[in-house]
């Protein structure tokens, strides 16, 4: 089997369908925090997975486009989730609802303007219906 290469990923959020235009790196982080179940008897701690969470973590060059990532991401702080869809080669991928919930802009006085975002998945066919990503 070959190996997929991630100059294929596409990235899009809200209305930026294109994100991938702009962003050098995105990251689907999935967390599974557990829970301590362990009894006095027990030697070893025993624990208890509990229930997922997603993130997405991007970065890439600023633009300041109307419909590219800072004028979309920048209006969706503080607001509802809207729609994400991540395909690290291309074609597979996951997809839901998301808010973002950090937003950072570098503007080094001897390099390009750079930016990051983190997203918080919270929906799969909506917002906040407590359902995990798809993927396909």
């Amino acid at each position: 089997m070959a190996r997929a290469h991630g100059k294929d990923a596409n990235f899009a959020f809200g209305t930026a369908t294109k994100l991938e235009n702009e962003v050098n790196a995105v990251t689907l982080n999935f967390d599974v925090p557990v829970a301590e179940i362990t009894a006095f008897s027990d030697t070893y701690q025993n624990v208890v997975a509990g229930k997922p969470a997603a993130t997405i973590d991007i970065a890439g060059a600023w633009q300041s486009t109307a419909t590219g990532g800072d004028a979309v991401i920048f209006a969706a702080l503080g607001g509802a989730a809207l729609n994400y869809d991540f395909e690290p080669d291309g074609t597979t991928g996951y997809d839901g609802y998301a808010v973002p919930t950090n937003y950072s802009i570098t503007a080094n006085t001897n390099d390009a303007i750079k930016y990051t975002a983190t997203f918080q998945h919270n929906g799969k066919n909506a917002a906040i219906d407590g359902s995990a990503p798809s993927r396909a």
